[in-house]
């Protein structure tokens, strides 16, 4: 799993680096809120941490930010701040942390934030792996309707060869194949993202659970006792 690590104080983001990375993290750092919010616009991660109290754009906007952007707006927080009071704590959760740890912070803190959030970090890291798999996909948007080739399916959404008339944040109705489902799925998806060349990334918003199941057995393969 990836996380991004922002806090102006180099000394913390050493000390928290060398702390997390022997839990099987890869620790990304930023000092500046600003460069954070640019990192997070271009790259996912699976779950991020946030000093509070920063130059310029401080945690409580830049969580904000986080949560209005793609790609990583459903990313788990974890905020971290030297007040542990209920208004800071409610401030924070209000801009959008999924967690909370106060300074001090000690070894055994770190370890058990990460124990309760590695389950929030993994559901986000597997809504974005996604495997090759092409089938013809129906797509409807309001009375147009066009069919496209999947390039790629996950958890979190597909991508497809070409989306039609549609465009960046519209809101498509899919039907497709999966295998071992007698009929076929139909979900909700929004647009994130459309190349010139056509292809399309569109991530699920609505993905009933046989679908769901589906797809985690393509892309980790069949469980057998």
């Amino acid at each position: 799993m990836k996380i991004l690590l922002v806090d102006d104080d180099p000394e913390i983001c050493k000390l928290f680096k060398a702390m997390v990375e022997p839990l099987g993290l890869e620790v990304r750092t930023s000092m500046d809120g600003q460069e954070a919010a640019s990192i997070l616009e271009n790259e996912k991660f699976d779950g991020i941490m946030l000093d509070v109290k920063m130059q310029g754009m401080d945690g409580f906007a830049l969580a904000r930010k986080i949560r209005s952007t793609p790609p990583n707006q459903q990313a788990p927080i974890i905020m971290v701040t030297g007040s542990d009071d209920v208004d800071t704590m409610r401030k924070a959760f209000n801009a959008g942390a999924t967690f909370f740890i106060g300074k001090p912070f000690s070894r055994e803190k770190v370890y058990a934030i990460f124990r309760t959030a590695r389950g929030a970090m993994l559901a986000e890291q597997r809504r974005f792996k996604r495997l090759p798999y092409r089938t013809s996909v129906f797509c409807q948007r309001g009375e147009q309707s066009f069919t496209a080739t999947s390039i790629t399916i996950g958890e979190g959404g597909m991508g497809i060869d070409n989306s039609g008339p549609a465009e960046v944040d519209d809101v498509l109705t899919l039907e497709f194949s999966m295998p071992d489902l007698k009929t076929p799925v139909k979900v909700t998806g929004k647009i994130q993202a459309k190349e010139a060349s056509g292809r399309t990334s569109i991530e699920f918003t609505d993905l009933p659970d046989p679908c769901r199941n589906a797809i985690r057995e393509y892309i980790y393969g069949k469980i057998t006792e």
